[in-house]
């Protein structure tokens, strides 16, 4: 279970498929999709960092995020919960633990409202 099928099922129903509990409509949960990417972190660290610059260009200017948002539209959810803030340092902080890519922290990721372009 722990080895292989508990990742199987963090990978394909709740990251590639969005099928988990309350993602029926197949949005992606800012919260959700980074807690379960830290599955790739021992097998696939690369797929981890995707996931985390994919939410970092979901943040407002004033730090908020998308609870929720469908990727093909970019609707979202826009909302204060603060749970939210929390995931990204913290699989940021995990990820640079198990790999050391500091690469990660220069990385320039646009704000969804910056209408200014990046560098």
């Amino acid at each position: 279970m722990v080895n292989t099928w508990l990742k199987y099922q963090a990978i394909s129903g709740r990251i590639w498929g969005r099928t988990a509990y309350y993602q029926i409509g197949g949005a992606f949960g800012f919260r959700d999709q980074l807690q379960d990417s830290q599955v790739f972190l021992p097998i696939d660290a690369r797929r981890t960092r995707e996931q985390i610059l994919l939410h970092a260009r979901h943040q407002f200017k004033d730090g908020s995020v998308y609870h929720w948002w469908h990727p093909i539209t970019e609707i979202g959810l826009h909302n204060n919960m603060s749970d939210n803030l929390l995931w990204l340092p913290f699989v940021v902080a995990n990820y640079l633990a198990e790999t050391d890519d500091t690469a990660l922290l220069h990385e320039h990721v646009p704000f969804l409202d910056d209408e200014t372009p990046g560098p």
